[in-house]
């Protein structure tokens, strides 16, 4: 198991990753709008205009792409003449409702977050509480310190008793 800050970071790229991917999302797969003079997806609209109307409805236009397509090519940096696959996916039928779904994720991911805060030590306390808790932590850890070196001078007493005793066992 990790430290708090750790998980606090993880939550934090995965949230940032939800917020790219539901811009990205919300990006590509809009219903797309006409707005006169600007430049549009002809393939797009072909395919919308084909789903209003059924598969069978728009064959003409599916043999022969439409005039403004070598315009699209022009506007978007290709050479004129060239039929290019659409700028992007087609609008998402469930759009509202996967919308909802990266929103619900995000929420979640929210109170995730808010859970790990909550559980950082310090959190509730006063800077006076917990300058005093840091004050105390140090104390404890002067006496550990003290302590480790007594321990490390009965470590080398003991070590040279030992020897000593060794020593003399040698010798007859």
């Amino acid at each position: 198991m990790t430290d708090i800050l750790t998980q606090l970071q993880d939550a934090l790229d995965i949230l940032l990753q939800q917020f790219y991917a539901g811009l990205r999302y919300t990006n590509d797969r809009h219903p797309s709008v006409y707005i006169p003079g600007q430049p549009h997806d002809a393939n797009r609209e072909a395919s919308a205009k084909e789903a209003e109307n059924g598969p069978g409805a728009n064959a003409t236009s599916q043999q022969s792409p439409p005039a403004t397509t070598a315009n699209n090519a022009q506007a978007a940096g290709g050479i004129s003449g060239e039929t290019s696959a659409p700028r992007s996916p087609s609008p998402d039928p469930d759009f509202a409702a996967t919308q909802h779904e990266i929103a619900s994720d995000i929420v979640l991911n929210m109170a995730r977050i808010q859970a790990l805060i909550e559980r950082l030590p310090g959190i509730g306390l006063s800077e006076k509480d917990q300058l005093e808790r840091m004050k105390e932590l140090d104390q404890l850890l002067r006496e550990e310190d003290e302590s480790l070196l007594e321990a490390k001078k009965e470590k080398e007493r003991l070590r040279q008793l030992l020897d000593e005793r060794i020593l003399r066992v040698r010798r007859p």
